[in-house]
């Protein structure tokens, strides 16, 4: 575009010196002398304006929302949410940005290397989200070491979690719809005649509602729940189907990482196993949005010793390939209101210490649940 100013702007004094020197050879009179300046002028003008239109075009491609079908005339409002969707588009691209620089190993690019995955054993030092092609190359590598199954199982049922709160509730209604077939489902009113475990469904549950959450007295908001919790609802569902759940709290002076890593790998290569992990996003990299969570392990990969977290937000991230080291230091955290009544829930704008006491909270270790037939 400079270049493009410069040649206008350059043609411009060189028709100016010809003007000149016409009119001192052949006496060119004063009318013909003003066309060429009205002409050089509107060159400038035109270039000035190109110039301007470039710079209103870069400016208004910077300041509009990101969203193209949000319409506001609210300029404060649209300021704001293209700042968010800026943030927001910013930490999206970070994701795929991360999960491309986790696999390296030898100062070697790895998308230039044309290496296979086993000479990259114990390198994945980042998150690896599944939104990347390597990603998917890791559930290829089943074997004694390795497994994938539970991710083809958790396709039928894995479903996003449909509030804020409900990470337990999700990750309960994936573990039930993945053993479809081997268990009776909860009906849903809106799937008859077909059985499939919805979050809705799951907190109907007369043992829920007697034990955990009592959906037709509570006006609350949801709140979410412990590990202890979190194991309970899946207790209502599936203890008189002939299967066992249960909590495994990760105190990280109790139990080591060796035991975790063998816990759950053992859960995951065991086609009739399932496996909840309670996390502290935090702790595996992903604070910036979210702490507290819930998710399914799908698959655990032994040459990258990482395992596959599938978030049941699936608004906020893709499923992602976490480092043994990651995953105990996400479940190791403690979780200052694992076990509350909720029949006492007031309104939350009471103080963090007043509200705790009011419910009862009784902190307890995050951890995982293994969920597995009784016989």
């Amino acid at each position: 575009m400079q270049s493009e100013i410069s040649s206008l702007l350059g043609n411009d004094s060189q028709q100016q010196r010809v003007a000149g020197t016409e009119s001192m050879v052949d006496g060119t009179s004063y009318d013909v002398k003003h066309q060429q300046k009205v002409i050089s002028r509107g060159k400038i003008l035109m270039a000035a304006s190109i110039l301007i239109g470039v710079i209103t075009v870069f400016h208004s491609s910077s300041v509009r929302p990101a969203f193209r079908g949000i319409n506001n005339n609210n300029n404060d409002n649209e300021r704001t949410r293209a700042d968010r969707d800026e943030v927001y588009h910013a930490w999206e691209a970070a994701i795929f940005e991360n999960g491309k620089k986790s696999m390296a190993a030898n100062n070697l690019d790895f998308f230039s290397a044309g290496l296979v995955v086993e000479n990259y054993e114990g390198v994945l030092d980042k998150l690896l989200y599944l939104n990347h092609t390597h990603a998917f190359d890791q559930l290829k590598t089943d074997g004694v070491d390795s497994s994938s199954l539970d991710f083809f199982y958790y396709q039928n049922g894995w479903e996003a979690q449909i509030n804020q709160a409900y990470c337990a509730v999700a990750s309960s209604a994936a573990v039930l719809n993945s053993l479809r077939g081997k268990i009776k489902l909860p009906q849903d009113e809106v799937y008859i005649p077909f059985q499939w475990a919805t979050q809705t469904q799951l907190m109907l549950n007369e043992c829920v509602k007697q034990n955990l959450y009592d959906v037709d007295k509570m006006h609350h908001l949801f709140w979410g729940m412990g590990l202890k919790m979190a194991t309970k609802l899946l207790q209502c569902h599936l203890e008189d189907q002939g299967y066992s759940v249960e909590a495994h709290h990760v105190d990280p002076q109790q139990i080591s990482m060796d035991e975790v890593r063998q816990g759950i790998k053992e859960a995951v290569l065991d086609p009739e196993a399932r496996v909840i992990i309670n996390y502290d996003r935090g702790g595996i990299g992903q604070g910036d949005m979210g702490h507290g969570h819930f998710s399914p392990i799908g698959a655990y990969n032994h040459e990258i010793d990482a395992f596959l977290v599938m978030d049941v937000a699936k608004y906020k991230y893709p499923p992602v390939w976490v480092t043994t080291k990651r995953l105990f230091a996400g479940i190791s955290g403690l979780d200052f209101c694992a076990d509350f009544v909720y029949d006492k829930l007031p309104d939350n704008s009471l103080p963090r210490a007043e509200f705790a006491k009011i419910i009862d909270c009784k902190p307890a270790f995050r951890g995982f649940a293994i969920i597995k037939p009784t016989v």
